[in-house]
């Protein structure tokens, strides 16, 4: 008997890796509809038994945001006080640079945190919250919309998103079960979790453990399956990978050195990367100037957020520093007829691919790299010319680094400026001497085989249609 499944996407990353992933394509008795807020040129190349339906138009009022933020603030001092990590409020959302509206609103948000901080309070909070949005006329149409089509099941892409709520709420009142994804390694401990679902995949063991940790009123049974990400999907795939010719030729880079990549954070935890840019490029001077291996920077600053830090460091060093603009520029550089994937991800797997090894600080794209055989290397020292509101110590307390426990040696640490240049001198030791422990800390994050992702969530997704 056929079944049929909607897909809710409400971001053009989860979308792009979830058709890496081969995700879309269905076993024969399933049906799928794509129900999405994205724009993305693979729309155009789902398979023709997959439907698409935009989402009705959002209209979540103020009040709305106000209990989102309430909530997820209460829920971070709530777990400061239960999970015995005290570090989870270091996640809280701040109004950053902003108007004094809104940073009077997050201050009421502060104070008013400390007196939801209990279980009773937080599902207090979530119920009126739940309760708001089914008055928006986002909801309604929702409503009226599964009613009409009447699906076996519910797959939601993504926990956090506004957008996914009320549809996902939706399905529930009318008794649809509902698949969510747990969307990155580190989303668990936020407090940010948007919805409820009947059932969770998650990208690991650790997720699971973390799941009943955090969320042990929604574990039932065995409604947490262990699926691996699509995020990673695109990295088994020959056909991501930009031609190397090409991919040099592009971005300007020399063929005769190594290439270190230097991955930018979000600006607001990253208010000091270009100082830190800066001294690898400086690191990379010396180290060329007296040995045969030489060395070149290339800089992948975060797509989202670009760091303006950045640009006058990238003038001084250009001799030494090249950026990997992460889109890819096809009026000058066609790529070959046969490449017919999104190319930004395919940017993203070269720029890794073609790196001996990357830096950063506090960079999940560590994980990246090391799942591309890569060694990985944090900046863990402070600048006495840094940002007055940059805590280097604060970034590395963030309650997802406790994955390291276990597999401490798995990302290199720089404690000082001048392991830099100790470290291009030693690259090769370095590279193989912790090889086994950043592999098997990569394999405790996201489940591998890699490329089993989507056969694993079809099977759980099979077992419960059945």
């Amino acid at each position: 008997m056929r079944k049929k499944i909607i897909s809710i996407f409400v971001g053009y990353q989860s979308f792009e890796n979830h058709y890496a992933s081969d995700f879309f394509e269905t076993p024969e008795n399933i049906d799928m509809l794509v129900w999405h807020n994205v724009k993305s040129s693979a729309l155009e190349k789902l398979p023709k038994n997959i439907d698409t339906q935009q989402l009705p138009e959002f209209d979540y009022k103020g009040k709305t945001d106000f209990l989102r933020y309430l909530k997820a603030k209460a829920t971070l001092l709530y777990n400061d006080k239960t999970q015995g990590i005290p570090n989870h409020y270091l996640y809280r959302v701040s109004p950053g640079k902003s108007t004094f509206k809104k940073k009077l609103k997050f201050g009421l948000i502060n104070f008013l945190g400390t007196f939801y901080a209990s279980k009773k309070a937080i599902q207090k909070l979530e119920d009126i919250f739940f309760d708001v949005t089914r008055k928006s006329n986002y909801y309604q149409e929702c409503l009226q919309y599964l009613k009409s089509n009447t699906p076996d099941l519910i797959y939601c892409s993504h926990q956090v998103s506004s957008l996914s709520l009320a549809p996902v709420l939706a399905a529930r009142d009318l008794g649809i079960p509902v698949v969510s994804f747990i969307h990155s390694w580190d989303n668990l401990p936020k407090g940010n979790k948007m919805l409820k679902a009947d059932h969770y995949f998650v990208w690991s063991d650790y997720m699971k453990e973390e799941m009943e940790a955090y969320y042990p009123h929604e574990v039932i049974g065995n409604n947490i399956t262990v699926t691996g990400t699509p995020q990673f999907a695109c990295y088994t795939k020959d056909e991501y990978l930009i031609p190397k010719e090409l991919f040099y030729k592009a971005y300007n880079l020399p063929t005769d050195k190594k290439l270190l990549c230097f991955s930018g954070n979000f600006t607001s935890i990253g208010m000091d990367d270009p100082l830190y840019l800066r001294d690898l490029a400086e690191a990379v001077k010396r180290h060329n100037l007296t040995n045969t291996e030489q060395y070149h920077v290339i800089l992948r600053a975060n797509p989202a957020d670009y760091n303006q830090g950045f640009v006058p460091i990238l003038e001084k060093y250009k001799d030494v520093i090249t950026e990997v603009i992460p889109t890819w520029n096809h009026d000058e550089f066609s790529l070959p007829e046969t490449y017919t994937v999104n190319s930004n991800l395919g940017v993203l797997y070269s720029t890794l691919f073609y790196s001996s090894a990357i830096f950063n600080i506090g960079s999940t794209m560590a994980l990246d790299a090391i799942l591309l055989g890569k060694p990985a290397f944090y900046c863990y020292y402070k600048h006495a010319d840094g940002h007055k509101d940059f805590d280097i110590d604060r970034l590395y307390h963030f309650v997802h680094f406790k994955t390291f426990t276990k597999h401490e040696k798995a990302v290199y640490m720089l404690r000082k400026q001048e392991e830099f240049v100790e470290i291009l001198q030693d690259f090769d030791t370095l590279e193989q001497q912790n090889r086994k422990e950043r592999l098997a800390w990569a394999k405790s994050i996201a489940k591998h085989p890699l490329n089993e992702v989507r056969d694993r969530m079809y099977n759980a997704f099979q077992n419960l249609l059945s």
